[in-house]
C-alpha cells in the first residue's frame, strides 16, 4: 500500500482541488490524477467525483475518509519527526540543462548549504531532457531542472523565459525593436546543440534560412560567439544569454512573443524523502524571490 496516496486523497478533499493538493505535495497533475486512479483501482470503488469545479466525496469515499486522514496523520508526523533528522543529512543528485546550472545553481547551493551543510547536492548537466530521463530511468538522479515536459514526471513549472534574436552588432536587422517571423526570412542561423523549442523550430522552417551546420556538441557559449563574429543570428533563451553577459551582440525580442518553460521534476517512481521534498521547497521558494516571469 502506498501511503502517498491516501495522504494525496485527503489532502484533496481538504483543499476541493486535485491541483491544489498536488502542488502542494510537489506532483503534477497528471501525476496525482494518476495515484487517485491507481488508489480506485486497488480498492475496487471510486473515492472522489472530479469536475471543473473541483471534487467531491463519493457515498464510498465517505466511509473511508476518516480512516484515511488518520493514516494519513500519523505518515505525517512519522515524516515530520524523520526528517527533523534527515533534512540535515543525505545526497540529492540534481540534473540541470546548462543555463539553469550557470545562472542559478551557484547561488541556490550556497544558501541551501548554509542551512543544511552536510546534505550532499551532485550536479549533472544536460542539454536535453532524454538524457535526463535516462537518467531518472537508471536512478542516476532524483530530481532536475529542464526546459522540456513529457507529462510523466512530476513536473512544476518554474518560469516562462522569453526568446530573443541575437546578432552581431553592425547587423541590419537591429535597426528594428521588435523582430517578425517575415523579418528572418533567408538569414543564416546558429543553433546550439540543446536545440530549440517547438515554437522556434516553427519560425525557423517558415523563415526558410540557411541553418550552420555542426556534428556533435555546439554549446550556447559557442553559438553566442559565433553570432557576435558574424556568422549568422540565433534564437535562443533570456536564461541562456544572461549566463554569458552581453558583451559583443545585440538582443530583440520576437514579434509575436515566444518563450520555453523550465520545470522542476522528480521521477513519478521516486517517493519523496523528506531531504528532497526539502531541497525542492527551498530551491523553488528562492526562484520565486529571485527569477523574472515566474509562474505561481
Amino acid at each position: 500500500m502506498d501511503v502517498n496516496k491516501y495522504i494525496l486523497f485527503v489532502r484533496a478533499v481538504e483543499t476541493g482541488n486535485l491541483s491544489k493538493a498536488a502542488a502542494q505535495l510537489s506532483y503534477s497533475q497528471t501525476a496525482a490524477s494518476h495515484m487517485i486512479s491507481s488508489m480506485e483501482e486497488e480498492l475496487g470503488i471510486k473515492v472522489l467525483y472530479r469536475g471543473r469545479s473541483g471534487v467531491s466525496l463519493t457515498e464510498e469515499g465517505e466511509r473511508i475518509y476518516s480512516l484515511a486522514k488518520e493514516l494519513a496523520e500519523k505518515e505525517e508526523a512519522i515524516r515530520i519527526l524523520a526528517g527533523e533528522k534527515k533534512i540535515h543529512h543525505g545526497r540529492i543528485r540534481i540534473g540541470v540543462i546548462t543555463s539553469v546550472a550557470v545562472k542559478w545553481m551557484p547561488q541556490i547551493i550556497m544558501e541551501f548549504r548554509k542551512q543544511y551543510p552536510y546534505v550532499e547536492l551532485y550536479l549533472n548537466d544536460a542539454i536535453n531532457y532524454e538524457i535526463m530521463k535516462d537518467w531518472f530511468s537508471k536512478d542516476v538522479i532524483d530530481c532536475a531542472f529542464t526546459a522540456e515536459s513529457n507529462g510523466k514526471d512530476n513536473e512544476i513549472p518554474l518560469v516562462e523565459d522569453p526568446y530573443y534574436v541575437i546578432m552581431s552588432p553592425d547587423h541590419p536587422l537591429g535597426t528594428y525593436d521588435t523582430i517578425t517571423p517575415q523579418l528572418l526570412k533567408g538569414e543564416t542561423f546558429v543553433i546550439p546543440s540543446e536545440g530549440t523549442s517547438y515554437q522556434v523550430g516553427k519560425i525557423l522552417r517558415q523563415a526558410k534560412g540557411k541553418l550552420i551546420e555542426h556534428n556533435g556538441f555546439l554549446s550556447d557559449q559557442a553559438a553566442i560567439a559565433m553570432v557576435c563574429g558574424g556568422c549568422g543570428i540565433s534564437i535562443l533563451p533570456k536564461l541562456v544569454l544572461d549566463s554569458y553577459g552581453s558583451e559583443g551582440y545585440i538582443r530583440r525580442i520576437l514579434d509575436p512573443k515566444v518563450h520555453r518553460i523550465i520545470y522542476f521534476c522528480i521521477s513519478s517512481r521516486k517517493i519523496l524523502h523528506p531531504t528532497i521534498r526539502g531541497f525542492s521547497s527551498f530551491a523553488r521558494e528562492w526562484i520565486g524571490n529571485h527569477a523574472e516571469n515566474v509562474i505561481r
